[in-house]
């Protein structure tokens, strides 16, 4: 939160604080403490207004070195959500929404006035009413502001007050999207550095890899490993198991042998002999057979 965006959340806290304790703080030995809830207040980043606040102020004033400086501190504790449509995040200026977070801060500012801190005419709550589509002028944007946070003590010290910044810093986070912090600090550039960190929302996935994983390793893994054992079972039973029953049990398949040759597989004996010799004894039976039958009818 930039410095000119919470002043009015610090003016409506001081405010609280010195109305719960303005007689005591006529004594300069005394503090004050008071809390002052801000709703409807905007943050404006360094791209706009991004995001809408609601929150409690709690406001400290303790008496300087001298009856006339006063350290007034601010702590801030609530939550943001990020407006919809054009916002920008606070640093980087990318376009986000829908996230949701918390925020807190402190302020610390030093004021020298010769009137003591009266907490007269602040209220126990602000509505800013900020409009977020406005002009960018949170003094006409958000009308229920009292003031800028850097005069937020002259709601209590009056306007010839002398205010002086010093240290400052609000702390925005959001676990949504892996967890986001934007830091605006004045050690920090105004949250401009780049160590600030941003709110940026979920950005979309990259492709998953998953999809191009599965086709590629499980079923290349699939194929080449589970299928061993059917591999090996069709090689062997293909090539080995053939092979062996053609050499084991051969007198069972008239099998060629080199290529066709008409051989036995067990033998060797060729099959044209083979048949020459069953002629040969159909040639010799039959003409025993007709001799036999000369010889019945002669005699």
């Amino acid at each position: 939160m930039k410095i000119r965006t919470l002043t009015v959340g610090a003016l409506a806290g001081g405010a609280l604080a010195l109305t719960a304790a303005a007689p005591a703080l006529a004594d300069t030995s005394g503090t004050v403490k008071d809390t002052v809830h801000i709703v409807n207040d905007v943050d404006s980043g360094h791209h706009g207004y991004w995001a809408r606040l609601n929150l409690h102020r709690s406001v400290t004033i303790t008496p300087g070195d001298t009856d006339t400086t006063w350290t007034v501190q601010l702590h801030d504790e609530g939550t943001f959500a990020t407006i919809g449509g054009a916002a920008n995040s606070p640093r980087e200026g990318n376009r986000v929404r829908g996230v949701k977070g918390t925020m807190s801060g402190d302020y610390t500012l030093t004021v020298s006035s010769a009137t003591p801190p009266s907490t007269k005419g602040v209220d126990n709550r602000y509505d800013y009413a900020c409009n977020v589509h406005g002009t960018g002028n949170r003094a006409t944007d958000c009308p229920g502001m009292p003031a800028s946070t850097s005069d937020w003590p002259k709601l209590y010290f009056g306007p010839d007050a002398q205010v002086t910044g010093d240290a400052y810093q609000w702390t925005y986070h959001t676990d949504s999207c892996g967890g986001q912090t934007w830091t605006d600090a004045s050690t920090n550039g105004d949250g401009t550095d780049a160590d600030a960190g941003d709110i940026t929302g979920c950005k979309p996935c990259p492709p998953s890899t998953s999809p191009s994983n599965s086709p590629s390793e499980s079923p290349s893994q699939s194929p080449s490993e589970e299928p061993t054992s059917p591999s090996a079972s069709p090689s062997q039973s293909g090539s080995t198991a053939p092979s062996s029953s053609a050499s084991a049990q051969p007198s069972v398949t008239l099998a060629g042998n080199g290529g066709g040759s008409g051989s036995l597989p067990v033998t060797g004996t060729s099959l044209g002999l083979l048949a020459g010799g069953a002629l040969a004894l159909l040639g010799g039976g039959a003409a025993l057979l007709v001799l036999t039958r000369r010889r019945r009818a002669q005699s």
